[in-house]
C-alpha cells in the first residue's frame, strides 16, 4: 500500500508561525497607542447655538466625535441663557491644528444663581471610547464658579458618576484645568456621557466672572468585542486559505 505523503514539519511549525503572525497583527491594530487621539473638541467659535450667544457643535475634523454641548443646572434644566455671553477667546488649550481664529469664549454671569453642567454626548455604535483626560481653558473675572468635578454617565445622561473629585478654580484670568480619567473607566459604556460640573457660584451680579474655552476630550476609539472576534476570525480564515496553498505548493516542488 503506497504510503500517503505528509506535509514537512518545517511547513507546519512555518503554518503556525503564520496564523500566530496574523492573529498578532490584529489584536497589535486593536490597542492603545502611546499618543491618545482627540476624541472631541469645542472652541466655541462659528454661528451661536440657540438660544446660547456661542457655537456648541463640536469641531470635526479636529476632533472624531460629532456631538453638542448641552448645558443644564443642577436640576437638569437648560441652564439659562441669560446667564451666557460671547467673550474674548483664551488663547490656551488650543487643538494643535484648529484653523479658527480664537476670537471667542463663553461667558458666565449670576453664577450664584445655579451650577453649571457641560454635557458631552459620546455615543457610538461602531465602538467604545477609552477617555483619558479631559481638559479647558479657564478664566476668572470675579465670584464665579470656584469649583469643577468630572463626571460620567453609563446610560445616556440619565444617572452620573464621579470620575474627579472637587477641583480648585484658581482665581486667575487664564489657566487649563485638565483631568485625568482612571485607566478602564469609560471602554465599557456605549452610551456615554461626559459631564462638567461647575459648583459653589458666590456672586448674583451681572459682571462677567468666569471664561470657558477650548474644550478638549482625548482618547482612544476601542472597538466592541464582537469586532474584534470578526477580524480575527477574517485573519484565521485567510491564513488557512495561505495554508492550503502553502500544502500545494510544497507537494509540487516533492514530485
Amino acid at each position: 500500500m503506497r504510503k500517503a505523503k505528509q506535509f514537512p514539519r518545517r511547513g507546519l511549525r512555518f503554518r503556525s508561525l503564520l496564523i500566530l503572525t496574523g492573529a498578532l497583527m490584529l489584536l497589535a491594530a486593536f490597542a492603545p497607542r502611546a499618543k491618545a487621539d482627540l476624541l472631541a473638541y469645542f472652541n466655541f467659535e462659528g454661528p451661536p447655538t440657540p438660544p446660547y450667544p456661542v457655537n456648541l457643535e463640536s469641531e470635526v475634523p479636529l476632533g472624531i466625535v460629532t456631538t453638542t454641548l448641552i448645558l443644564t443646572d443642577e436640576n437638569g434644566n437648560p441652564y439659562p441663557a441669560a446667564n451666557t455671553s460671547a467673550e474674548a477667546g483664551l488663547p490656551l488649550n488650543r487643538a494643535p491644528g484648529d484653523p479658527d481664529p480664537n476670537l471667542t469664549s463663553l461667558g458666565i454671569h449670576r453664577a450664584g444663581e445655579h451650577t453649571l453642567n457641560m454635557d458631552i454626548p459620546m455615543f457610538s455604535s461602531q465602538g467604545i471610547f477609552g477617555v483619558t483626560a479631559v481638559s479647558f481653558a479657564y478664566a476668572a473675572n470675579g465670584n464665579g464658579y470656584a469649583f469643577v468635578q468630572l463626571q460620567f454617565s453609563s446610560n445616556g445622561g440619565v444617572t452620573f458618576q464621579n470620575i474627579s473629585g472637587l477641583i480648585a478654580l484658581p482665581p486667575t484670568p487664564g489657566s487649563v484645568i485638565a483631568i485625568s480619567v482612571p485607566n478602564g473607566t469609560t471602554i465599557h459604556v456605549p452610551d456615554l456621557v461626559l459631564r462638567l460640573q461647575f459648583s459653589g457660584g458666590q456672586s448674583n451680579g451681572n459682571d462677567l466672572q468666569n471664561q470657558f474655552d477650548n474644550i478638549q476630550v482625548l482618547g482612544y476609539m476601542i472597538p466592541e468585542p464582537a469586532t474584534v472576534a470578526g477580524g480575527l476570525l477574517g485573519v484565521l480564515g485567510l491564513c488557512w486559505h495561505q495554508r492550503r496553498r502553502l500544502i500545494r505548493s510544497v507537494r509540487f516542488l516533492r514530485v
